[in-house]
């Protein structure tokens, strides 16, 4: 009896072998690349679903921009009327990717520079000037004076669509414009999304 327990005790005082810590030390290293690697992968999709909240929030964010600005055009009287005839509230050119409008957006009592405005879709980017022309053909196709509204490091604009409808009667016309507007990450172009909107002009035309 006092043998065998002997024999117990001296086993336990001699530790673990070579073979048992490196095998003890081999299943630890697995267990750490395993948990690296899950931390890597959490924080990779985590960074790629913030980068995608933002794409779809700055869209949105566009479109609505956009929509409450454009919706106010011709406000202020036939001198914020737009296009070749100098009658419309809008004015869209022949690629339907540039808006031209006027608004007396701060109680003038003449047209300023400031209520002369465009927006456009310039280098996969949505841009805005002002001090423009009435005629959309010939205020898009100039190259300088607009500023980003968009983000141009971070999204790529591949889509900016308008379209105008009209509704017209006796003594008036009003219009509506469709906008579709489409981006893309710019560090990673499978992440797109796109928005559709649809906003009426609130300042009727009188015939």
């Amino acid at each position: 009896m006092l043998n065998n327990q002997l024999a117990i005790n001296s086993k336990l005082m001699n530790g673990f072998s070579l073979i048992e810590l490196l095998i003890a030390l081999l299943l630890s290293s697995i267990l750490l690349a395993m948990v690296i690697g899950l931390y890597v992968t959490g924080v990779t999709s985590g960074s790629k679903s913030l980068k995608y909240s933002r794409l779809r929030t700055d869209i949105q964010s566009l479109v609505t921009m956009i929509e409450k600005d454009v919706r106010r055009a011709g406000f202020g009287g036939s001198d914020y009327l737009v296009g070749i005839s100098a009658n419309k509230s809008i004015d869209i050119n022949s690629a339907k990717n540039c808006i031209v409008y006027y608004y007396n957006h701060n109680q003038s009592s003449s047209l300023e520079h400031s209520n002369k405005m465009a927006i456009s879709l310039k280098n996969n980017a949505i841009k805005f000037k002002t001090g423009v022309g009435k005629v959309a053909e010939d205020v898009c196709s100039a190259t300088s004076g607009w500023k980003g509204l968009s983000d141009d490091k971070f999204i790529s604009i591949s889509q900016f669509i308008l379209t105008e409808m009209v509704t017209s009667s006796a003594t008036a016309t009003i219009r509506s414009l469709d906008i579709t507007l489409s981006g893309e990450l710019v560090s990673d172009s499978q992440y797109s999304q796109s928005v559709s909107s649809r906003v009426q002009i609130r300042n009727p035309e009188f015939n």
